[in-house]
């Protein structure tokens, strides 16, 4: 992946709102709730995210899949995989 996209996919996670990932999902046809999106950037926020990180990122799933459940956890993942593919 190319140096610059790869810093600024991190900085966009690293910083997304809630009303942006409810924004990005409807974006790829995702539905994900307010109460849900709001549950998942908090996770994000509890570290510094690295997308060139499969041991980081497939943890960061398994805390979403536990805290707002499975459906929502493979629901980010396909946005993060279709954002990196972009």
């Amino acid at each position: 992946m190319n140096p610059f996209l790869h810093q600024m996919i991190n900085h966009k996670l690293n910083h997304l709102t809630s009303e942006e990932l409810i924004a990005l999902a409807s974006q790829y046809n995702i539905q994900i709730t307010t109460s849900e999106a709001k549950q998942v950037i908090r996770i994000l926020q509890e570290e510094k995210i690295d997308v060139a990180d499969l041991q980081q990122r497939e943890r960061i799933i398994r805390k979403i899949e536990a805290v707002v459940g499975p459906q929502v956890a493979q629901t980010v993942k396909s946005m993060i995989l279709s954002i990196l593919r972009s």
